[in-house]
């Protein structure tokens, strides 16, 4: 039978989470004038949204866009990964 990648690991360093995730919290929708971040974190919507809560949406293959299960594994900034 054929092999296929149905789910992955991710290994971002907090830092370049969380500066993702700033660069686009204050994105508006022209559209609506809402956040564009309330569409992009699910049911926690723009006001409870973190950077990992962000990720974790993104990588929710049950969000309708993601093509398969990507976790998202934050690391310390000073850390390396094992």
């Amino acid at each position: 039978g054929a092999l296929a990648v149905l789910e992955y690991q991710l290994f971002y360093r907090q830092r370049y989470a969380q500066a993702a995730f700033e660069s686009c919290r204050d994105v508006r929708l022209p559209a609506t004038g809402g956040y564009a971040i309330a569409t992009m974190c699910g049911r926690y919507g723009a006001q409870l949204c973190t950077a990992q809560l962000w990720l974790d949406f993104q990588g929710d293959k049950n969000n309708g866009l993601a093509p398969l299960q990507i976790d998202f594994q934050l690391l310390p900034n000073s850390s390396e990964p094992g």
